[in-house]
């Protein structure tokens, strides 16, 4: 009769214990992800910041994005496309990030004649250029139109940085921040996305 009442009070500690223990786990899984829901809730209300570095270099800090593999997938298929394209696979990728950037800036060209020879016929037309180090265009103005190249080289710096809060032994990551810098002075980065890919 002892020998029973053990093996019951027994296998009852073992089925708590269980309990316990899955319920830890739940918990843990559901702390994790209201963690994540809030910080991506921050990001995505949290504005992006701009910085002039110098004369030449504008820079934007924006807080990063955590999404599983199938949120990915869903909330940004087209992107999820293009990368697949490139023959990446999905469950393989660790971030994402885009940047949409716009060049607009002054063109002050002088106009100047030139000849331009033709089946060994030399015409006279005139000639657009402006180079500089941030654009370089250069033309020919022929029968009331402008026919040449424009080039804007931009230079994207991307750096990504983890802020933390509390201190020491207590340190827990507050947000994931990524911060790109434009090496031209005519390009403005107007949106830009980081996306880190958890597996669960």
């Amino acid at each position: 009769m002892n020998r029973i009442l053990v093996k019951c009070l027994l296998a009852a500690v073992l089925v708590l214990g269980g309990i316990v223990w899955v319920q830890h786990r739940n918990a843990v899984r559901l702390r994790a992800e209201r963690d994540r829901y809030r910080d991506n809730t921050e990001a995505l209300l949290s504005d992006m910041k701009r910085i002039r570095v110098d004369s030449t270099t504008m820079a934007v800090d924006v807080n990063a994005l955590r999404l599983r593999v199938d949120e990915y997938k869903r909330l940004r298929a087209e992107d999820a496309g293009q990368i697949k394209r490139l023959g990446v696979k999905i469950k393989n990728l660790e971030a994402a990030a885009r940047h949409e950037v716009e060049v607009a800036g002054p063109i002050d060209a002088a106009v100047r004649d030139t000849v331009v020879i033709r089946d060994t016929v030399p015409l006279l037309r005139q000639k657009v250029e402006m180079i500089t180090p941030y654009i370089q265009l250069t033309g020919l103005i022929e029968k009331g139109r402008l026919k040449g190249e424009i080039r804007v080289p931009v230079t994207l710096r991307q750096a990504v940085w983890v802020e933390y809060k509390g201190w020491w032994f207590w340190k827990k990551v507050k947000a994931v921040h990524q911060t790109i810098s434009s090496g031209n002075p005519y390009a403005e980065i107007r949106y830009s996305e980081y996306i880190e890919i958890h597996k669960k």
